[in-house]
């Protein structure tokens, strides 16, 4: 019983100790998906302006 015990409380422990359970930890999840979004959103950027320079070239000759 007592085995049983402290098994449960070792594994609260553990889940309370996780990065989710502070303001600190949740602030760095929270950055590393914004940091992700930019870095998408910086791809996409890149993406159009190669697709716009190609259509300026496709138009210069007009």
């Amino acid at each position: 019983m007592k085995s049983t015990i402290i098994i449960l409380i070792g594994t609260v422990v553990l889940t309370a100790c996780g990065r989710e359970s502070s303001p600190d930890g949740r602030s760095q999840i929270r950055d590393e998906k914004i940091q992700q979004q930019i870095d998408s959103l910086k791809a996409e950027t890149r993406a159009l302006a190669d697709s716009i320079g190609i259509i300026n070239k496709k138009l210069k000759p007009m």
